[in-house]
C-alpha cells in the first residue's frame, strides 16, 4: 500500500514564511523612458532643420536628450578640429602668407587660438557629460559656460577677420556660419538634457562641490546675443 507523503507542520510553516518575505524574482525597476524622436528633441533649438539632419545620423536606438546631447558635442568637436586645421594651413603656407597684410595675419593668429580653445572646450564638455546623470548645479553651469564660450569665440574670430579686411573672409564665411549654427544646436541640446537630469535628480543628496575648470576666454552673455550667424 502506498503511503501518502506527509509534511511536518513546521516545514509547511517555514515555506509559507519564505514565500511571503522572499524578494520577487522579477525586477521591480521602472522601465526606461521611451526613445525620443529627433523632431521632438530639436524643438529646443534655434535651427530645428539642421538639428534633425544631425540627429537622424544618430547610430543608437536608445534615443534620449542626454544621448543626443553627447552625440552633438562629438560632431562639434570634429568640426572644431577641422576648422582649426584650415586656419593653420593659411598661417603656415608661404603662398598664403605672401598675400596677407600685417593686420590680417594678426587676426588669423587670434582666430587660430580661438579655434584651439574651442577644441579644448569641447573635449572638456565631452568628459563632463559622462557624469551628467549625477551633475550638480555647479557642473551644469560650467558645461553651459564652456559651450557659450565656444559660440562667443567663433563670433569673435569672424569679427576679427572682417575688421582686418581679410581676403579669406569670403571663403570662411559659409563654413563659419554653418559651424556656428551647429554649435548653437549643440548648446541647446546639452542645456535641455542637463536641465532634465537636474530635475530628475533634484531629490538626491548633493555631493561635495567640484573644483572648477578653467574657462579662459568664456564670456557670460545671454544666449540670444551669443548665437550670432555671420
Amino acid at each position: 500500500m502506498n503511503r501518502k507523503m506527509q509534511h511536518p507542520p513546521f516545514l509547511i510553516l517555514s515555506l509559507s514564511f519564505l514565500s511571503i518575505f522572499s524578494p520577487p524574482l522579477i525586477s521591480s525597476q521602472s522601465p526606461p523612458p521611451p526613445p525620443q524622436s529627433p523632431s521632438t528633441a530639436c524643438k529646443s533649438t534655434l535651427y530645428p532643420k539642421l538639428c534633425r539632419s544631425i540627429l537622424t545620423t544618430f547610430p543608437s536606438s536608445s534615443s534620449s536628450p542626454y544621448e543626443y546631447s553627447k552625440f552633438s558635442v562629438k560632431q562639434c568637436l570634429k568640426q572644431a578640429k577641422r576648422l582649426s586645421k584650415v586656419i593653420d594651413y593659411h598661417l603656415t603656407h608661404r603662398n598664403q602668407l605672401s598675400k596677407m597684410t600685417h593686420e590680417e595675419f594678426g587676426a588669423l593668429q587670434d582666430c587660430h587660438e580661438f579655434m584651439e580653445l574651442n577644441v579644448d572646450y569641447f573635449e572638456t564638455v565631452s568628459s563632463e557629460l559622462k557624469a551628467a546623470e549625477s551633475m550638480s548645479d555647479v557642473l551644469v553651469e560650467r558645461v553651459t559656460s564652456l559651450l557659450s564660450g565656444v559660440v562667443t569665440n567663433q563670433q569673435t574670430c569672424y569679427d576679427g577677420l572682417v575688421q582686418a579686411k581679410s581676403s579669406i573672409v569670403g571663403a570662411l564665411s559659409v563654413p563659419l556660419s554653418n559651424i556656428t549654427q551647429l554649435y548653437s544646436v549643440s548648446l541647446a541640446l546639452v542645456t535641455h538634457s542637463l536641465e532634465k537630469n537636474l530635475k530628475k535628480n533634484s531629490k538626491r543628496k548633493k555631493g561635495s562641490p567640484d573644483q572648477g575648470t578653467s574657462t579662459r576666454g568664456v564670456i557670460h552673455e545671454p544666449l540670444e546675443t551669443l548665437i550670432k550667424v555671420p
